[in-house]
């Protein structure tokens, strides 16, 4: 009997063992694999790079791990990665020359950026930086009080200032001006007091608006962002951008207007990515990394706010003049730059998605003016030369709306973004608090994009505005183990002091078990969208062909050189 039961229990053992083994390969086949057939480990050369590298990221990840359980740090994704970068690194400065994972993490490729705001694109570093060797219209800047930190243009040539103001080359000779206004730009501990984190996040928008209403430092402004994507390899931004009117500097080019609308902020953003694509092959020369396409690629997302009240008719009006005035440009001589339409600015205190159905979402294109109205006389042309009768809004452009971004209950805006987005929702994180909208997403119809819709994760955001304060938390861990594809995303470097990508990348790599295989979907989802761009394929045409062509792209071009790379880096490659 006793043989008997000993027999019993080896081959109970073996049993579980067997389910273990089943049960953890199908956890990990959850990465992104359900929607992208083939992006499994690869096999041969590529194989083994992958092995190596894997190997390598987690023995630097457990050297954290491994502090942290001896009680020398908490665990970095607990605290915010500004007080990270300070306090458990030593630095103020770039982590990668400190950190054998972020090292890494910045060689690697990014794919594309496709959710950042055009107004806090550029790193507060770079926007200090600018507003030092700024040599344009005199800024003055307001040093205390309700408004302060508000910068402004003088309007003209001798303008007298109030107390509280100072013109920026006098409010740099002040004691810790720099770091006065560091805090002005940014959140981090120096907010931790603020009781609703929303309320100061929208300050920091504020302070500095009116600098874009100058056409010479909307161009450099962004010169710089585009350029710091490039030293982090980001080779593919999509914006999203306000309508941007300039008035002083450089005159604006007036064409195409629109009620008095011009596009030249668009003209101006092609602009900045072309002299920034020079300033970088010239800074680099040729020794660096090279985008695999020859350049940076740029998409805009044309943006109003959410909280427009359309049961107030001059509001109404406000938001139908400019989705109208988007879908213009779009069908005009910008169709290929704008990507699509979002309404941005906290949903908790804004307007809900489907509150914007009737009149604007599914309204009818061009229509809903009053006679005779300066709208009218503008839209009404249009309508009657692309035939557009009966023609919806959203069959023109696509809503790549913001929802998700709450932990409320019974905030919904995710189940319309799953409705009228057909290939990206901002954010999204609350879909799984929505199991209706999750198993519609997993098991439902497929929409327009080949992985319906991505969602556009920005963890360090997140954490800074208070959603999760343990990245290891994050819902959108659990959601990429479903199925769920995602790219990361930076949304506003700026205030949230995370310029480029690696910075969002570290962070989602040290709070999962993803490992490698999460950062080489993580990577390919952003690709996606820049080939659908670089080769001018609408979502809807997407076939096998199609994307066995895109995964072959993404490995030759992308994922193989790095792999590469990184063995030359750790001193594997083969002589």
């Amino acid at each position: 009997m006793i043989l008997q039961n000993e027999d019993y229990r080896e081959r109970g053992v073996t049993i579980a063992i067997d389910h273990n083994i089943r049960m953890m390969k199908a956890d990990r086949r959850g990465w992104f694999y359900k929607k992208w057939p083939g992006l499994t480990s690869g096999t041969g050369r590529e194989g083994e790079l992958e092995k190596n590298l894997e190997g390598h990221l987690k023995e630097a990840k457990d050297l954290y791990r491994g502090a942290y359980e001896r009680g020398v740090i908490p665990y970095p994704t607990v605290v915010p990665f500004t007080t990270y970068k300070k306090e458990l690194c030593g630095r103020e400065d770039e982590l990668q020359g400190e950190d054998t994972l972020m090292d890494v993490l910045h060689r690697l490729p990014k794919g594309g950026l496709l959710h950042v705001h055009s107004a806090a694109a550029l790193s507060a570093d770079g926007l200090i930086a600018l507003l030092k060797e700024w040599k344009g219209r005199p800024i003055y800047i307001v040093t205390d009080g309700a408004d302060e930190g508000h910068m402004k243009y003088l309007q003209e040539e001798g303008q007298q200032l109030t107390g509280n103001e100072m013109l920026l080359p006098d409010f740099w000779k002040v004691k810790d001006a720099e770091t006065k206004l560091r805090q002005w730009l940014t959140v981090g501990e120096h907010t931790d007091t603020i009781k609703y984190i929303w309320d100061e996040f929208n300050r920091k928008f504020i302070r500095t608006g009116d600098l874009f209403e100058d056409r010479d430092f909307y161009l450099e402004y962004h010169r710089r962002f585009f350029l710091e994507c490039l030293r982090d390899r980001i080779d593919y931004v999509e914006l999203r951008c306000g309508f941007q009117d300039f008035a002083g500097g450089q005159a604006a080019v007036q064409h195409d207007v629109i009620l008095n609308q011009s596009p030249d902020f668009l003209d101006v953003l092609e602009e900045a990515r072309k002299a920034a694509m020079d300033a970088y092959m010239e800074e680099t020369r040729g020794s660096g990394w090279n985008p695999p396409y020859g350049e940076i690629g740029l998409g805009v997302i044309l943006c109003a706010r959410r909280d427009l009240d359309t049961d107030n008719p001059d509001q109404r009006l406000k938001l139908m003049r400019k989705l109208d005035t988007a879908i213009a440009w779009k069908i005009g001589p910008y169709g290929k730059r704008i990507k699509g339409f979002d309404f941005v600015s906290e949903e908790d205190r804004g307007k809900t998605s489907y509150s914007y159905y009737k009149d604007i979402i599914y309204g009818e294109v061009f229509d809903g003016y009053e006679e005779g109205s300066p709208e009218e006389g503008a839209f009404k042309p249009l309508k009657l030369q692309y035939k557009l009768i009966g023609v919806s809004r959203m069959e023109l452009i696509e809503m790549m709306l913001h929802a998700g971004e709450s932990l409320w209950m019974e905030q919904e805006n995710i189940i319309d973004a799953k409705i009228v987005s057909k290939s990206r929702i901002g954010h999204g994180f609350q879909m799984l608090e929505f199991p209706s909208v999750l198993m519609d997403y997993l098991f439902g119809r497929s929409t327009d994009s080949p992985a319906g819709p991505v969602l556009e994760v920005c963890p360090i955001s997140n954490q800074m505005l208070r959603y999760f304060p343990d990245i290891r938390n994050h819902y959108a861990l659990m959601l990429m183990k479903l199925g769920v594809p995602c790219v990361l995303c930076n949304d506003d470097p700026q205030i949230l002091e995370n310029p480029g990508l690696s910075y969002d990348f570290w962070e989602m790599y040290m709070a999962s078990d993803g490992g490698l295989m999460m950062l080489k979907g993580l990577v390919f989802t952003a690709f996606v969208f820049q080939y659908q761009d670089r080769k001018e394929l609408p979502l809807s045409e997407w076939e096998d062909g199609i994307y066995a062509d895109c995964l072959q792209d993404f490995k030759e071009k992308y994922w193989i050189p790095f792999l590469e790379e990184m063995a030359k880096y750790f001193g594997e490659d083969e002589e």
